[in-house]
C-alpha cells in the first residue's frame, strides 16, 4: 500500500506539472496568433456555456459508443443553460467527454447491447451563489460501482 501512495503521489505531481507547462505553452502560442476568436483570450474563452460544451461532448461520446456498441443511450441536459463562465473550453470538452463514455459504456454493459429501451442519462448543470461555482453532473443507469471496488475509483 506504501508503494501505492508514492506512486500516487509522483503520478499526481507529474500530471499537474504537464497540464501546467501544456496550459502555459498553448497560452503563449494562442495569444501570439493573428487571428482574433471573439470571447477568446488565448486558449481562455471568456464566456464557456457548459450547454454548449455538455452538446458536444455528448456528440463525441455518442459517436464512440455506436462504434462499439452499435447504438447509444439518449443524453438529456437540464438545469442552467444560460450559464457561462471563463474557462479553458477543452478542458471541459476532455472531461465530459470521458464521463460521458464512462456513462454510456455502463448503460449498454448494464441493459445490454439488444436493449430496445435504454435509459436515458441525465446531465444537470448547476450553479452556486454569485456564479462562483458551476457543476456538471452526470448521472445515468449503469449498474454503479461496486463496494469492493470503490477504494480504486481515484486509482490509476
Amino acid at each position: 500500500f506504501a508503494d501505492d501512495e508514492r506512486i500516487h503521489t509522483f503520478l499526481d505531481a507529474f500530471y499537474m506539472s504537464r497540464i501546467g507547462i501544456r496550459v502555459m505553452i498553448g497560452q503563449y502560442l494562442a495569444l501570439r496568433q493573428t487571428e482574433n476568436t471573439p470571447d477568446m483570450v488565448g486558449l481562455i474563452c471568456e464566456k464557456a456555456s457548459p450547454a454548449d460544451l455538455t452538446s458536444a461532448a455528448v456528440e463525441d461520446a455518442k459517436f464512440m459508443c455506436e462504434r462499439e456498441y452499435g447504438a447509444a443511450p439518449e443524453v438529456s441536459t437540464h438545469g442552467r443553460l444560460d450559464l457561462t463562465f471563463e474557462y479553458i473550453p477543452s478542458h471541459v470538452h476532455y472531461i465530459l467527454v470521458e464521463l460521458l463514455k464512462n456513462s454510456m459504456r455502463a448503460t449498454m454493459e448494464y441493459h445490454g447491447e439488444d436493449c430496445e429501451d435504454l435509459p436515458c442519462i441525465r446531465v444537470v448543470i448547476a450553479d452556486g451563489p454569485n456564479n462562483e461555482d458551476i457543476v456538471i453532473k452526470v448521472s445515468d443507469e449503469g449498474g454503479g460501482i461496486s463496494r469492493s471496488n470503490m477504494s480504486r475509483i481515484w486509482s490509476y
